[in-house]
């Protein structure tokens, strides 16, 4: 074995032998959307209505543009930021784990004084082919149509590219 493989070997990041297996959610009870839904203000239209739900341990979640994404300064397993009032983490089906600008529109629990609510544990909710589901151990799980998901547990939070 060469020099370069033996390197390669190394940098190469271990198997996830820890990476939860992605829940089968055919079985939750699915929500209605529109509970969930959340109006925008469009100026001369009608509001933009967005779906947005709360983990059972406060994670703000949102599904939209054909993907899902979960964010905040509370994921688990996802280290603290510098500055958590300009900046949060992200775990989105598109795009994995990454930090943003915070989206100053969400207070806590409300956008723009709209309750956001908590998706129960055993239910479902899909909007144009994207689902999200939380187990009743309390894992939330989504996935998009390209077959792309990720999964906040009480102990990891992960990217899967392919579910």
């Amino acid at each position: 074995m060469g020099a370069v493989s033996l390197l390669a070997m190394i940098h190469q990041p271990a198997a996830h032998a820890d990476t939860p297996k992605f829940p089968d959610l055919s079985g939750y009870t699915p929500v209605n959307t529109q509970d969930y839904a959340i109006a925008f203000d469009n100026p001369g239209r009608q509001p933009t209505m967005t779906d947005y739900f709360l983990t059972p341990s406060g994670v703000v979640c949102v599904i939209d543009d054909g993907g899902a994404a979960c964010f905040g300064n509370n994921l688990p397993s996802v280290p603290a930021l510098e500055d958590p009032n300009s900046r949060v983490s992200y775990i989105d089906t598109q795009k994995g784990l990454y930090q943003s600008s915070n989206p100053g529109y969400v207070n806590g629990t409300t956008i723009r004084g709209q309750q956001i609510h908590t998706l129960p544990a055993a239910h479902s909710i899909t909007v144009e082919g994207t689902v999200c589901g939380v187990s009743n151990s309390g894992t939330t799980a989504c996935k998009d149509p390209q077959g792309r998901g990720f999964i906040v547990s009480p102990s990891w939070t992960g990217w899967l590219p392919k579910v």
